[in-house]
């Protein structure tokens, strides 16, 4: 078994250096430029020497065909310069203030009329706000938001105190 794997080793040692020597033995063609080189002006020998030394290297023999790279290291930005057509010193133009807010307004009445009660003592009136009945007079204060002002045939006044404003009610003719 161990004659075996010596021959397996050497087998693959062997198509292994094959493989790496066939680049050698089969060089790959070289492509043409993809752009041709344009023909020159010859330069005359006080203009090469005023050239900088770098400019006259990409000039001169095999080296010129060589494409020149990018500077990996020069500064770049985002910021786009701004258009000519627009003076960069103007002001934007004015913006149009928004309206104002509507002032605040009392919510609608949350009560419902029942009747009213006359003891000869004191009008008072049956309000339903929701399920909760309140008998109130001229004068009374209701859950702290609304007071009743002033009974009319066919007309109750209350005002909403956390604006100070006047609503009614109507509560239609009754005899």
């Amino acid at each position: 078994m161990g004659r075996q794997r010596l021959q397996g080793w050497l087998a693959f040692l062997a198509c292994a250096g094959v493989l790496a020597l066939l680049p050698e033995l089969f060089p790959p063609e070289t492509e043409p430029l993809a752009v041709a080189p344009r023909s020159r002006p010859a330069v005359a020998p006080t203009e090469q020497a005023a050239a900088p030394p770098d400019a006259r290297a990409l000039r001169a023999g095999p080296a010129s065909r060589a494409v020149p790279q990018a500077n990996l290291f020069a500064a770049r930005s985002w910021r786009v310069a701004p258009s000519p057509l627009l003076p960069v010193d103007s002001a934007p133009p004015p913006v149009a203030a928004p309206p104002p807010p509507p002032p605040p307004a009392a919510p609608p009445l949350p009560f419902e009329f029942i009747g009213r009660l006359d003891d000869s003592v004191r009008l008072r009136v049956f309000l339903l706000r929701g399920d909760r009945l309140h008998t109130v007079a001229a004068g009374d204060v209701i859950d702290g938001t609304y007071r009743l002002e002033k009974i009319a045939a066919d007309e109750l006044t209350l005002v909403y105190l956390p604006l100070n404003q006047t609503q009614s009610l109507s509560v239609g003719e009754h005899p």
